[in-house]
């Protein structure tokens, strides 16, 4: 079969119309364009007008199917780079949007006659905003905490193959077809076949690499405390679950904190005082817990720690801990310092027992109250019995 290189640009021009199409209607809302989809939009457009223009070489002047031809295609790779970035909330350096546009402008002019220079040197510069864009790809970890990157990270190499490809065979003295002749250089049907694939899954592996990390936004929204930041009950409990059941025999305190007259801040100094409290009564806790513990908000003023790997001296060590960091300094807030302290009641599940994590919860909070009746600002602990096994207080 036999192709011409009119019927190529035809098949590329309308892979990027299509691409366009779906860009904007994705972005149809405003959203996405926030995270670069409307700029992406964008450079499939200038993709589109670059092969409408390459596709009338010889019936429009030089200057329209060179080398703005070039200067587009060059101004379409910049504005991928500038949409990653703007998905990756950063700004790229200006030299690597500006540069390589007036680098192939100047290549175009200069070799306005020398197709074979037009493609070493334009292989060469498109080879370098290749690069930049993979670099992007690369070095944010964001990016790279799904999988949608992989689809661009591919029609990037795909696209610097295709590039070394394409300047290998002009050094090799092969001339490549016109747009007005009647059968395409078989290296320009693979090249053409690349550009529509890099268009389609560029284009798809964006709007999914947005989509991913809106996925990941709604999560954690959705496991998070929107007032503290840490755990809410719902994630809590996730989490205490998991680690209960992945223990391999080790021992796990529960600890249920509860900030002690709480309900006198909020009548004495308001909610956004009582708000304050919470917010930094939370930041001194997780300041003292270890990579592996689970702090959440259980409820209104009531938190909870999960700790693995914790016996009794060990949770008893920590509760303590919790209880001083909050005690030992005056809380700042607008209304002025305020005198905080928490109760503590401590739950344990030692090493290779079996226990349930509602069980665990009903005895924390039985130790809990246990603190409070006895004075408050200390910790309680249980011995699994239902009976106050050790107490420290202030």
């Amino acid at each position: 079969m036999t192709l011409d290189p009119r019927t190529l640009l035809f098949c590329l021009i309308l892979t990027n119309i299509l691409a366009v199409l779906s860009l904007v209607i994705a972005t149809s809302n405003g959203k996405g364009k926030q995270d670069g989809m409307g700029k992406w939009a964008i450079a499939m457009f200038l993709e589109t007008l670059t092969w409408a223009l390459v596709s009338a070489r010889g019936l429009i002047p030089d200057v329209f199917s060179i080398i703005a031809a070039n200067g587009l295609k060059a101004s379409s790779h910049a504005l991928i780079l500038m949409a990653i970035c703007e998905f990756q909330r950063r700004s790229p350096p200006r030299w690597q949007l500006l540069v390589p546009v007036a680098l192939t402008l100047l290549m175009a002019l200069v070799f306005a006659d020398d197709m074979r220079g037009r493609v070493l040197w334009g292989s060469l510069i498109y080879g370098f905003q290749m690069a930049l864009i993979a670099r992007a790809l690369l070095t944010d970890l964001e990016t790279r905490a799904g999988r949608a990157w992989q689809l661009l990270l591919g029609g990037v190499a795909a696209i610097m193959l295709v590039l070394v490809l394409r300047a290998a065979t002009a050094l090799s003295g092969f001339e490549f077809s016109q747009p007005a002749d009647a059968a395409a250089h078989p290296v320009q049907i693979i090249v053409f076949a690349a550009m529509m694939g890099s268009a389609i899954l560029g284009s798809i592996g964006f709007v999914l690499l947005v989509k991913e990390r809106a996925d990941r936004e709604i999560l954690h929204l959705a496991m998070t405390d929107s007032l503290t930041g840490v755990a809410n009950r719902r994630s809590l409990m996730e989490q205490a679950e998991h680690a209960l059941s992945r223990r391999n025999g080790l021992p796990l305190a529960l600890l249920m904190i509860d900030v002690d007259h709480f309900k006198r801040i909020n009548d004495a100094h308001g909610h956004p005082a009582g708000d304050e409290v919470l917010r930094k009564v939370t930041e001194r806790m997780a300041g003292r817990l270890r990579g592996h513990d689970v702090l959440g908000r259980y409820g209104g003023e009531e938190f909870c720690v999960v700790a693995p790997d914790t016996d009794t001296a060990g949770a008893l060590a920590l509760a303590e801990s919790l209880r001083q960091v909050i005690a030992a300094t005056p809380l700042a807030t607008e209304r002025g310092t305020l005198s905080v302290s928490v109760s503590i009641g401590v739950a344990l599940c030692p090493a290779n027992a079996t226990h349930k994590l509602k069980d665990m919860l009903a005895e924390a909070d039985t130790m809990l109250y246990a603190a409070k009746q006895a004075g408050r600002d200390r910790v309680v602990i249980s011995d699994n019995l239902g009976y106050c096994k050790a107490e420290i207080c202030a």
